[in-house]
């Protein structure tokens, strides 16, 4: 899986937005899988607030030129396999088709996919309801 990343820590929403632009067009051209576009989570900005992520997002919700391209955005947060590395300091560009899959060698994927089963769902369950209970 073909990944790149791009830093947008240190720029202002102007320079992040022509970045964040010029960069989806080289990743199309590419072939590039997935872009990752870490804007942060805003802990540095006035009141906390990420305005760089909101307006990356805005604009990437905006954009159909990556849907018809056959891209989607997939936030840091969600749940999708392809994020699981992530989190909400990240907005991913993912070909479409490969938001089930994992990030990361195959021994990596191996793991997570042993984590995230059904099975291995249970058995975190099963860990935390024993940990709550032996807490006491």
């Amino acid at each position: 899986m073909k990944t790149e990343t791009l830093n947008l820590h240190g720029l202002n929403l102007n320079e992040a937005r022509e970045k964040t632009r010029q960069n989806i067009d080289w990743a199309i051209k590419h072939g590039v899988d997935v872009l990752v576009l870490n804007h942060g989570k805003g802990h540095h900005s006035s009141g906390g607030f990420g305005v760089i992520k909101a307006d990356i997002r805005k604009m990437l919700k905006e954009n159909t030129f990556l849907r018809d391209s056959g891209y989607r955005v997939v936030y840091g947060e969600s749940n999708l396999a392809i994020a699981l590395r992530y989190d909400e300091g990240n907005t991913l560009i993912v070909a479409r088709g490969l938001e089930s899959e994992y990030i990361g060698g195959q021994a990596q994927n191996e793991k997570n996919q042993r984590i995230f089963s059904e099975e291995g769902k249970q058995d975190r369950k099963a860990h935390k309801t024993w940990r709550k209970n032996n807490s006491r």
